[in-house]
């Protein structure tokens, strides 16, 4: 471990001055690592980053989400455009100042936002989002009294196309992985499910155990999980 370049982790320092907590990264548009992350203590507004590996440099985009933070990412298939799902949550010791987390469209060449918007429900925060072989956006997100859901966005309509209440359990964060077969496997803290992209109803739950807090990755026929400190894998031919 190290700051030189032979170090393997390397410490590559702070993205920016504001981003403290990052929530989701992705090797993504440009050649470059962008971050979502919620902000400093008692700050709000927690910005999309990026970081060119080649030549160190770093680009924050601050107030892209207004006092609500970028929170999950997913970059659209050959395009240089990334998804941002925001929540309401600030830093540490803060209160939300906005009472709607919403989904955006990053043109990171143009540095622009090409649509915003949100579901017509509460939603605190879009806290997980993969993109799928045909072409639609599939995430969960979580709010007020209301259940959580999982849904669909087309990306060429801008539109939300389908949605479903989720299994039992509070959603995990980055809690969606599709599969080589093409399903989605999702997690929440108690159970781990799998959904036909083509049907949300319908939705099987794989396995069920209380305790999950960390969503993995699928390598192979296994999906991976942490129940705490324990390193767990569920087979899923």
């Amino acid at each position: 471990f190290g700051e030189d370049a032979a170090a393997n982790p390397r410490d590559v320092g702070r993205m920016d001055e504001l981003s403290y907590r990052p929530r989701a990264t992705i090797a993504g548009p440009l050649g470059r690592i962008w971050t979502a992350s919620l902000p400093d203590y008692g700050r709000w507004g927690g910005p999309l980053a990026c970081y060119d590996p080649c030549t160190e440099e770093r680009k924050a985009y601050y107030g892209i989400a207004g006092e609500a933070s970028c929170y999950v990412l997913a970059q659209l298939s050959g395009q240089d455009v990334i998804a941002v799902g925001t929540s309401i949550a600030g830093g540490s010791g803060t209160q939300a100042k906005v009472e709607q987390a919403e989904l955006f469209l990053w043109d990171c060449v143009a540095e622009v936002k090409l649509w915003q918007g949100t579901l017509d429900r509460a939603v605190s925060a879009f806290n997980a989002l993969v993109y799928g072989a045909e072409g639609l956006l599939y995430g969960t997100v979580l709010g007020g009294d209301e259940d959580p859901e999982i849904f669909a966005f087309d990306p060429l309509s801008r539109a939300f196309v389908a949605r479903a209440a989720l299994p039992p359990g509070r959603p995990l964060d980055l809690g969606l992985q599709i599969a080589p077969d093409g399903r989605l496997y999702g997690f929440t803290d108690s159970c781990i499910y799998r959904v036909a992209t083509s049907d949300f109803a319908a939705c099987e739950i794989l396995w069920e155990e209380g305790g999950i807090s960390v969503a993995g990755p699928i390598l192979g026929g296994e999906i991976f999980y942490a129940n705490g400190h324990r390193l767990r894998s569920v087979a899923i031919d």
